[in-house]
C-alpha cells in the first residue's frame, strides 16, 4: 500500500469519525473504508487499528471504539457532560449464557449526583452457588422481578446522550450491549469511560484497583460489595473523585480523559496531583 493511500484512508477515516455522533469500533470504521464485503476481515480491522493509532488526530475510547478528536462528542466539557454510571450483577461470566439478575445505575452531572436507578432482574438461568455466595442474591429473590424488557425504556432515557461509565467496562458493557441487541435496540450512550484504567494513570501508586480497595483507599464507604445499586453509587463516588484530580491536570474535555490512557499520550505532571486519599470531591 502507497503512502498516498495511507494518507487517503486516514483522511476518509478521520472525516467519517468527525460526522459520527458517537465513537465506532473498528469493524464500522473497516466497513467505511473498505466495504462491507471485507470490513469483518481480521486484517482489514488490523490495518484501521494501524491507521489511527499512529495519528494523533484520533482517540481510543476505554471500551476500544474510535473517534476523532475535534467530533462534538469529544470536545464535551467535563463540567457540562452527564454520566451514567452502571453496575451488573449477572449469573456468571459468558455473555450469550449467562443472564443480567440486577443492574444500578447512577447520573452523575455537574460533580453531582442527580439520580439514581436499581432493580433485581428476572433470568431463566439458574443463579450458581458461588454467585449466590458472593452476592447474597437468590433465586426466590428474582420471583416478582421485571424481565429486562420491562426496564430496557428507563434505561434507555438514563443512558441517551450520557458518557456510559463502569469500574470495569471490559464486563458491564458488552453484557448491557448484549441485553439492548438481543431484543432490537441499541444501547444510546455517546461513549465509554472506564474508572479502572482512570485510576491507575490518575494514582499508579495504589496496591490494588478492585472497587473495594479503591473505595478504601480514597476513603469511600462501600457497605455492600457485589450488590449492583451500591456499587453503581462507590462507582460514581470513585469518577468524581477522578474528575477533580483530571481538572488539577488541566483536563477540560472528554477527548483529555482518553487521552491520559492512551499509548502514547503528552507528559503529564502528575506529581502535581494530591495523594489519592487527599482528593477532594467537587
Amino acid at each position: 500500500m502507497h503512502t498516498l493511500d495511507l494518507k487517503q484512508l486516514r483522511a476518509a477515516a478521520y472525516q467519517f469519525l468527525l460526522e459520527a455522533n458517537r465513537p465506532l469500533p473498528p469493524h464500522r470504521i473497516a466497513r467505511q473504508l473498505f466495504g462491507p464485503r471485507r470490513h469483518e476481515h481480521p486484517e482489514a480491522q488490523a490495518v484501521v487499528w494501524t491507521l489511527l493509532a499512529s495519528d494523533p488526530r484520533f482517540l481510543m475510547t476505554h471500551d476500544l471504539c474510535w473517534c476523532a478528536r475535534g467530533a462534538a462528542h469529544v470536545t464535551l466539557r467535563l463540567d457540562e457532560a452527564t454520566f451514567t454510571v452502571v453496575d451488573l450483577e449477572t449469573t456468571g461470566g459468558i455473555i450469550g449464557v449467562d443472564e443480567i439478575m440486577e443492574i444500578g445505575a447512577v447520573t452523575v452531572r455537574g460533580g453531582r449526583i442527580v439520580k439514581r436507578f436499581a432493580s433485581l432482574v428476572r433470568c431463566a438461568r439458574a443463579i450458581p452457588a458461588w454467585v449466590s455466595r458472593l452476592t447474597g442474591i437468590r433465586a426466590a429473590d428474582l420471583r416478582g422481578a421485571p424481565d429486562f424488557s420491562e426496564l430496557a425504556d428507563e434505561l434507555t432515557a438514563l443512558l441517551a446522550g450520557a458518557v456510559f461509565v463502569a469500574h470495569d467496562i471490559r464486563f458491564d458493557l458488552p453484557f448491557l450491549r448484549w441485553e439492548f441487541a438481543r431484543r432490537g435496540l441499541k444501547l444510546p450512550a455517546v461513549a465509554g469511560v472506564c474508572t479502572l484504567r482512570l485510576a491507575h494513570e490518575l494514582w499508579p501508586d495504589l496496591p490494588g484497583y478492585s472497587l473495594p480497595e479503591l473505595a478504601r483507599q480514597l476513603g469511600l464507604q462501600h457497605a455492600q460489595p457485589h450488590r449492583a445499586p451500591e456499587d453503581a453509587l462507590v462507582t460514581a463516588r470513585v469518577l468524581r473523585k477522578e474528575l477533580t484530580a483530571a481538572r488539577a491536570l488541566g483536563l477540560a474535555c472528554l477527548g483529555d480523559l482518553f487521552l491520559l490512557t492512551q499509548p502514547h499520550q503528552p507528559q503529564l505532571d502528575l506529581g502535581a496531583l494530591p495523594r489519592a486519599a487527599e482528593a477532594t470531591e467537587s
